[in-house]
């Protein structure tokens, strides 16, 4: 029975031989070793590992103690450094012990054919699996030191408790590194390579202790310690390093989650989530984030300072460096850990699950529209009343905060008192009447700004929708986006993209990632810093004083119409950070006695924004705001302002203004009508001294004549005047003026001047100016068909008294002109 059983066991090798495969063939087939990734702050600080079910860091051979090496050939293949990677003769009995008892009853497997199982062919029960891992174990044994494939199987095999290799089991058992382990405590790894759920030094401290001391007895007996040190070794007690929950915590877990979404939604990582999430969790990466430890310990105070309450609403924080889109800072929520809070997990500083509304925090948006559409910062909106028809044959007429009324105010006045019916007048301007087409105008500056920039990492991740309301922020945003957004004002309209990433590192230092450092010019530099400059002032007085720092800064302030929602956004050179402040459970008005006060932007989210940069600021060098070369540059134009482009010679001054535009927003198109003199009304002067109503004339489009008359009036009143005020004349003819001149002793006298060869009203207005009265006869020169008479209809063709004569003031002179 003995010799049947040898037979089958040597036919059974024999025919499993003719299929083994080359350890090439195996390799190429081989996934790749999982290995912790590491995720850095900038100063290089760790901020926490990242893996899936496999901890695991890499070390080499000088990293790894002898002691280690020794416990671990002592209780694994003490005959390691002898045989070629299989021991046949170990494996020979196994298998006529396997044979005969119909099932896998002994192993006989070396280190070498453990890293073989580990790597290639896995851990099926099977004769053939057996001799194809012996196989590839020889093969191995003739390619590797037997320093490399101990290292490689110390990096390989499973410690328990979600540590894989020696290093993670280290780490997880004793906080040390594996280059620091002691004897006992290397003694302990080695023995729960067998079976470390069964000798769990956690779970099993006894079980663990008396497979620690069988692996120190094996190092004596084969001679790898001596007696001294065997006993004092088994005399050492069991100290492990277990961390409580608070050492399991890592710092900023929110922007944790934020680089973890960006990593596994970039493409560039990976076709599919699933190739990207086994590079993130498996692949051994090095990332170096963006993350200030300090700037987020500053941002977390700031929001435990002002909120410290319980019952109080919760806030989101984003810093973010706007020249290089480097995200700084971020505050997600109350208190990630918070086991008990459903909405600990939930990031709102990307927007949790939909965003928020922004409210006035949007304005921006549109003031930087107007100013590009040819709105200067003294530009007059109606403050007072506002009316957009809708679709549903509804009329919305939006309110001021308060219900207060302003009347007619400067476009930075109502952004600085950020007046809601200011700028919805001003979404109907800049839409030509229509708010609809305004609305889009503010929302493609919104994006181009930066508003949505991140569809991928956050909520809400469609567009922004062009609605009338969407000027005083209807739309739902995050604090990502919005810091992102007032950044590229902060950089002189220059947009990075935000990213929360500086580089990725794979495990043998190849760099995978560099942060580009790419800005685009999205709005121009001119009117950036028109908007910036409004924008100071909303802190310095206006509703966003309570986030005053005394250095170059702006920022706005947004409140949602039921105090849902509250913001302050803002920025100084170096760094632009974005406030909100709300309840994640819903829609829910913050006033008393929900809150303790009635919260608006310039409550608390201002408050939280200036502690935060306050301390952020403290060291950094006090700048100014990007300029354009030579400054903001102004050019004045006339513009007809009922059509809005350049007024033409025909343009009835009543409807011409003179305008200081930034450059290259002006209007550039001449008026096409009117294409001639049009019929104006007449103003009234009677009463006004001579200078000021030769001025209102004017501006009302006539030209002015002026006789001095004897009259019961001060000198230089205006007692009369042709045309009658009310009547309607040419633009451009004349009308008269009669002016009381002083009584003189003696008549004073005066030159005729020459009028001969003008116009009737020309002359006329000539002799009325030269202190004349005038009389109009008509007669013909010459017989007009006559040969050789120039006859000029119109045209003055004598005079009396003849020009150059001394005349007395006030006297006549007679003009005759051609009927």
């Amino acid at each position: 029975m003995r010799r049947l059983a040898v037979l089958l066991c040597a036919s059974a090798l024999l025919a499993a031989a003719c299929e083994l495969p080359t350890l090439e063939e195996e390799r190429a087939h081989a996934r790749p070793l999982p290995q912790t990734s590491f995720l850095y702050a900038a100063d290089g600080s760790l901020i926490t590992t990242l893996h899936a079910g496999e901890d695991r860091v890499i070390v080499h051979w000088k990293d790894i103690p002898r002691a280690m090496v020794d416990a671990t050939v002592a209780i694994e293949d003490q005959r390691f450094f002898a045989h070629h990677g299989v021991d046949l003769k170990a494996l020979l009995r196994a298998a006529y012990v396997n044979l005969t008892e119909g099932r896998i009853a002994q192993g006989a497997s070396t280190i070498t054919q453990q890293l073989v199982k580990n790597l290639y062919v896995g851990t099926e029960e099977t004769l053939s699996r057996k001799l194809k891992e012996a196989y590839l174990a020889w093969q191995l044994e003739q390619r590797l030191t037997k320093e490399q494939i101990l290292t490689r199987y110390l990096n390989t095999v499973y410690f328990g408790n979600g540590a894989y290799g020696v290093q993670a089991a280290a780490r997880t058992y004793f906080d040390a590194d594996a280059e620091d382990l002691t004897l006992p405590q290397a003694a302990l790894l080695a023995g729960l390579i067998r079976a470390p759920v069964d000798y769990d030094p956690i779970a099993h401290p006894t079980r663990a202790l008396r497979r620690r001391n069988q692996v120190l007895d094996a190092m004596l007996e084969q001679g790898l310690i001596d007696r001294a040190t065997h006993d004092a070794a088994v005399a050492s007690p069991i100290e492990l390093a277990t961390p409580d929950e608070d050492a399991r915590r890592y710092p900023a877990p929110y922007f944790v989650d934020y680089v973890k979404e960006w990593f596994l939604s970039n493409p560039r990582f990976g076709d599919t989530v699933a190739e990207r999430y086994d590079l993130l969790f498996k692949g051994g990466l090095r990332i170096t984030t963006t993350l200030s430890p300090r700037l987020q310990a500053f941002a977390e105070r700031a929001v435990r300072q002002v909120l410290p309450y319980e019952r109080d609403p919760y806030a989101a924080l984003t810093a973010i460096d706007p020249r290089t889109g480097f995200v700084r800072a971020m505050v997600g929520g109350r208190d990630y850990w918070d086991e008990d809070d459903p909405f600990a997990r939930v990031n709102l500083a990307t927007g949790g699950s939909t965003g928020r509304q922004a409210g006035s925090a949007f304005k921006p948006f549109a003031l930087v529209a107007a100013l590009e559409n040819g709105f200067t910062p003294s530009s007059p909106l109606n403050g007072s009343s506002a009316s957009v028809p809708l679709p549903s044959g509804e009329v919305w007429r939006p309110g001021n905060a308060e219900g207060n009324a302003y009347g007619t105010i400067s476009l930075e006045s109502a952004t600085v008192n950020s007046v809601n019916v200011a700028y919805v007048n001003l979404e109907i301007a800049l839409g030509g009447g229509d708010a609809w087409k305004g609305a889009e105008k503010i929302v493609e500056v919104a994006e181009r700004m930066g508003s949505g920039c991140c569809p991928r990492t956050t909520e809400p991740d469609g567009p922004l929708q062009a609605v009338p309301a969407a000027v005083l922020g209807s739309n739902e945003v995050n604090t990502l986006e919005m810091a992102s957004a007032y950044g590229t004002l902060a950089f002189g309209g220059a947009h990075v993209q935000p990213t929360p990433v500086e580089r990725i590192e794979t495990a043998d230092g190849r760099i995978l990632y560099e942060a580009p450092r790419r800005a685009v010019q999205v709005v121009d530099p001119a009117v950036a810093a028109v908007a910036v400059d409004i924008l100071e002032k909303v802190v310095q007085y206006g509703t966003g004083t309570a986030a005053r720092l005394y250095r170059p800064q702006f920022g706005k302030t947004g409140t949602e119409d039921l105090y849902r929602d509250a913001w302050f956004v803002g920025a100084v050179p170096q760094l632009v950070a974005a406030v909100w402040v709300g309840f994640p459970q819903g829609q829910i008005s913050m006033q008393y006695p929900t809150t303790r006060i009635r919260v608006y932007g310039g409550t608390w989210p201002a408050q939280i924004w200036h502690a935060f940069m306050y301390n952020a600021t403290k060291h950094m060098p006090v700048r100014d705001f990007p300029e354009p070369e030579g400054g903001v540059e102004y050019v004045t134009v006339r513009i007809d302002v009922t059509q809005g482009c350049l007024a033409n010679p025909y343009t009835p001054p009543a409807n011409i203004r003179t305008v200081r535009f930034i450059a290259g927003t002006e209007p550039t198109e001449v008026c096409t009508e009117p294409t001639s003199y049009q019929y104006l009304t007449v103003p009234s002067v009677i009463g006004m001294d001579r200078e000021e109503a030769t001025s209102v004339l004017r501006a009302a489009g006539f030209n002015v004549a002026v006789e001095l008359v004897l009259a019961d009036a001060p000198a230089g009143t205006v007692v009369a005047q042709d045309p009658a005020a009310g009547d309607r004349a040419l633009q451009t003819s004349t009308v008269t003026i009669s002016v009381a001149e002083a009584p003189s002793r003696s008549p004073q006298r005066g030159t005729v001047p020459n009028v001969i060869g003008r116009t009737e009203g020309a002359a006329s207005a000539a002799l009325r100016n030269a202190g004349f009265r005038v009389a109009v006869s008509y007669q013909e020169e010459c017989d007009p068909n006559a040969e050789g008479c120039d006859y000029r209809r119109g045209v003055v063709w004598a005079q009396s008294p003849a020009a150059g004569e001394r005349a007395e003031l006030g006297s006549t002179v007679t003009i005759v002109v051609n009927p």
